[in-house]
């Protein structure tokens, strides 16, 4: 279900980006594509932790995948709110993966909900 709210919240993407300039339009369609490759991420990391953190295997891939699609996001933009909520973001990885290693349920929340808001952040305005 969050996979179809997310996709539902890009496609303002697509329909603003005849507006937009050829540059912008890229940026635009490489911040949306990564979020939504993020935001999977962000899915399969709460799956993973849902499972009981039984394979902390797991939950360690999947922020993996999570930071080095975040790295890209700051590497490829110059707006200051997506690198800032990507940041963020990856804070919020950082805290669970630290739960993980203390064997602590971690809390997810807080990189779910990056995650969106980094979708909302990608969305021309």
């Amino acid at each position: 279900m969050r996979r179809r709210t997310t996709l539902a919240a890009l496609a303002p993407v697509v329909l603003a980006l005849p507006l937009m300039g050829c540059g912008a339009v890229q940026n635009a369609l490489d911040c949306a594509n990564t979020a939504v490759v993020v935001v999977d991420s962000a899915n399969a990391l709460q799956q993973a932790v849902a499972d009981g953190v039984e394979n902390p295997a797991e939950v360690d891939r999947s922020l993996n995948r999570i930071n080095e699609n975040l790295d890209k996001i700051i590497e490829n933009t110059d707006n200051a709110d997506i690198t800032r909520v990507a940041e963020d973001m990856q804070k919020a990885a950082g805290n669970v993966r630290e739960s993980v290693e203390q064997g602590k349920t971690p809390d997810v929340s807080p990189v779910v909900d990056a995650a969106d808001e980094l979708t909302q952040v990608c969305t021309p305005g």
